[in-house]
């Protein structure tokens, strides 16, 4: 849990995301559509990081997520405009596809039955408590004016990208 929870510190929530699609120059009806082709990303991923998750070890299965997290908000952060976002979203939307669920039974399969629901509630007790934290820090580096707006998501697919292998590595061991 606590892994999962350092790697939640730097997820910030995906309004800030919409907001830099925004600010690369996306009109309302953009920023929509974009968000719908990432959740359209997010279920399309979700049942077949479900399956990978039932054959490989979880770890490496959100090692892969965290990929896919890097490469969009790595991309985000740095690109300028044009259709490239509408790829990286779909990229993005790999994050959640294959982390949310997979890290659900990660956590469950680290612990008795009994106590799995127990498990569950701190365990996303855990994710709301790191999402605000990350929302906050992105927040305040976001308000130090134009052109700040990139850097929490460059910062934080950085540390997705330094993540993720060390998380494939432990994979094993880890669950």
């Amino acid at each position: 849990m606590a892994v999962l929870t350092l790697i939640a510190l730097v997820n910030f929530p995906d309004a800030l995301v919409l907001l830099r699609v925004s600010q690369i120059g996306f009109s309302v009806t953009g920023v929509i559509g974009a968000y719908v082709v990432y959740n359209l990303s997010y279920a399309l991923v979700s049942y077949p990081g479900g399956v990978l998750a039932d054959r490989m070890p979880r770890a490496r299965v959100y090692a892969l997520g965290l990929l896919c997290f890097a490469i969009g908000y790595i991309g985000l952060g740095l690109v300028h405009g044009g259709w490239v976002v509408i790829a990286l979203l779909t990229v993005y939307g790999g994050f959640n596809g294959l982390t949310d669920g997979v890290g659900k039974a990660w956590i469950s399969s680290l612990v008795p039955p009994a106590m799995r629901g127990r498990a569950q509630g701190v365990f996303q007790g855990f994710m709301g408590g790191s999402v605000l934290i990350a929302g906050l820090w992105a927040g305040l580096i976001w308000n130090l004016g134009p052109g700040h707006g990139a850097l929490p998501l460059v910062v934080s697919g950085v540390i997705a990208a330094v993540a993720a292998p060390l998380l494939w590595a432990a994979g094993r061991r880890l669950g």
